[in-house]
């Protein structure tokens, strides 16, 4: 028997909410093979393009709620409000229930300005990990992430895998995304804007101030970034850098090993200049390195080393470069060995 042919006016029809029950399922089964997320996410992109969603412009709706928060007194309630407040004719209201009318109109105002800007505590979940430390997350959908040292990860606390899966990274992550059968889309956001789409699969994420890196290990991704143009498709082995210099670069690595080198408390380093080693050491484990000239500043390493703290790894690199660590009230500074 012969499969059926998922064609594009067909996704379309199901991104439209017009499919027919037998074409939902099949579309289910046809997003569970390689080809078919691949294809899925070139025709996503495409029904996007033709029919942009609505972006709510949040600090304009911040700015218009603040004035009328800022105007919420007697002189400024509207005509139609203030007429329910007056006296009706005959009747004497006590003093006290204008004064009451008024409170709880205050109060209900204060309250949904409290609620609004009080979002990130009561509408988001957010996990965090200190230096040195990792910590395994299963959320609501079934998708586990290891959260690398010195990071954080936010998501929705209500309806998360029902109706969308966002979740906003700081740092160092990997993720094993469950795939549902109603195909809601994974997405993973990082603070330079980049946006990662997935359905099902496994990937790395490090996103630091200095740059933000996605290595995908099985699966199919689409990632966004303004800088990107477009969106970039990923394969497994991939490895997509996104610099705070605008530039992006994707390679492919080959076959990556079962465990990110974070997790095995590894470094590896290939003509690494110290700077950067530097600051991977303040991303890890939040100690601050710094350079005694620009000589060291622009030295380079390369190797792997087993590190648990960020004395082992300083130790190692100063034995191999022949260099001083010298601890400082805000870290330490290396410097070469006085002759």
């Amino acid at each position: 028997m012969n499969k059926p042919q998922i064609t594009k006016a067909v996704v379309f029809a199901y991104l439209a909410h017009q499919a027919t029950p037998i074409e939902r399922q099949q579309i289910e089964a046809w997003l569970k093979t390689t080809e078919g997320i691949e294809a899925y996410f070139t025709y996503l992109d495409e029904w996007e393009r033709l029919f942009p969603q609505f972006q709510a412009n949040l600090e304009e709706a911040r700015d218009k709620f603040r004035k009328f928060v800022g105007k919420a007194n007697e002189n400024d309630i509207p005509e139609e409000i203030s007429v329910t407040l007056r006296q009706l004719p005959g009747k004497q209201q006590p003093g006290w229930l204008h004064k009451s009318y008024r409170l709880i109109l205050a109060a209900s105002v204060v309250l949904l300005a409290g609620m609004w800007f009080a979002k990130d505590l009561w509408y988001y979940q957010t996990w965090t990990s200190r230096n040195q430390e990792t910590r395994t997350i299963r959320l609501q959908d079934g998708s586990e992430v290891e959260l690398g040292a010195n990071s954080s990860l936010k998501h929705p606390r209500f309806g998360f895998g029902r109706g969308t899966r966002h979740v906003w990274l700081n740092g160092d992550a990997e993720f094993k995304v469950a795939h549902l059968a109603n195909a809601v889309r994974f997405e993973v956001h990082t603070p330079d804007q980049t946006v990662i789409e997935v359905l099902g699969t496994e990937f790395v994420v490090n996103s630091r101030p200095k740059a933000t890196k996605v290595m995908l290990r099985t699966g199919s991704i689409r990632l966004t970034n303004p800088i990107a143009g477009r969106p970039l498709i990923m394969e497994p082995g991939d490895l997509v850098t996104i610099t705070t210099e605008k530039k992006v670069q994707k390679k492919q690595l080959g076959p990556q090993p079962a465990r990110t080198n974070w997790k095995n408390q590894q470094f590896e380093f290939q003509d690494t200049p110290l700077k950067e080693v530097a600051r991977q050491l303040y991303d890890t484990y939040g100690v601050k390195v710094e350079m005694a000239g620009p000589k060291i500043l622009n030295r380079t390493i390369s190797g792997t080393f087993q590190a648990e703290t960020a004395e082992d790894l300083l130790e190692a690199i100063t034995l191999m470069m022949k260099l001083e660590a010298e601890e400082t009230p805000e870290g330490y500074l290396l410097r070469q060995p006085a002759e």
